[in-house]
């Protein structure tokens, strides 16, 4: 009878470890942020950002993010944007070593923020939807849906320097297999004023995947039940010009 349960514990064990898996990342991310005033109310956005992954090895991701910022008041802004991305794709075969794939997101969002002294208190509130291969992929024409909430306290230490730490929650909002918090994303970074109105932007990013689902990354070839949970250990740089 021993026996038997050690053999069905090894099993299940086996089935489980098969099941899921876990895996740490570290990346580097680059960022240029342009934006232009166009009045005392609007202003347009271009934000372009690469990824090296796979322990910063691998060149597999690049955005171009585009879009227009309405200032309700001193406090709060709203946003709409499209984002075209390219993103290298896991097929794990020979034939294909340099899949990428397109993703076609679109998103609104506003931001409201308090300042106390140095201190500055903001939360950002967006809700996003995109399309990923939506012309060579069977399931390119499904949108997935996202609610992301970010919290950010800032301190301004001098004219010079500002130090920050920051919290995202990412909700998938009609997922089949995830509901919840499906990933978080823990900033903590330093803005550092060049010269007039440009910014440099030095941060670390941890970012934890908390489900197991191939919801965000459907157009992989992994399979949902073989699916990697990953914590990824961001390095990244940015840049700003406003003008």
């Amino acid at each position: 009878m021993k026996r038997l349960f050690l053999q069905l514990f090894l099993i299940l064990s086996a089935f489980s470890l098969a099941q899921t898996f876990t895996s740490n990342d570290a990346q580097l991310w680059f960022n240029l942020y342009l934006e232009k005033k166009i009045n005392k109310k609007f202003s347009v956005h271009l934000n372009q950002q690469d990824r090296l992954t796979n322990n910063i090895s691998q060149f597999t991701f690049a955005y171009a993010d585009i879009g227009i910022t309405y200032k309700i008041s001193k406090d709060i802004k709203v946003f709409a944007d499209y984002v075209f991305s390219q993103k290298r794709a896991n097929i794990q075969s020979s034939d294909y070593p340099d899949v990428f794939g397109t993703t076609h997101q679109y998103y609104i969002a506003f931001t409201i923020k308090k300042d106390f002294a140095r201190w500055r208190f903001a939360y950002r509130a967006m809700y996003q939807f995109e399309y990923k291969n939506p012309y060579t992929s069977a399931s390119g024409l499904i949108a997935y849906h996202y609610d992301r909430n970010k919290f950010i306290i800032k301190y301004e230490y001098n004219k010079r320097f500002s130090f920050y730490v920051a919290e995202e929650l990412y909700i998938p909002l009609n997922s089949p297999q995830i509901s919840g918090i499906d990933r978080t994303r823990t900033f903590a970074g330093v803005f550092v004023n060049t010269f007039k109105k440009q910014q440099l932007e030095l941060y670390f990013m941890y970012q934890n995947r908390l489900q197991n689902g191939a919801w965000f990354k459907q157009h992989n070839s992994y399979r949902a039940d073989d699916y990697i949970l990953e914590k990824d250990f961001v390095y990244g740089i940015g840049y700003s010009f406003e003008f």
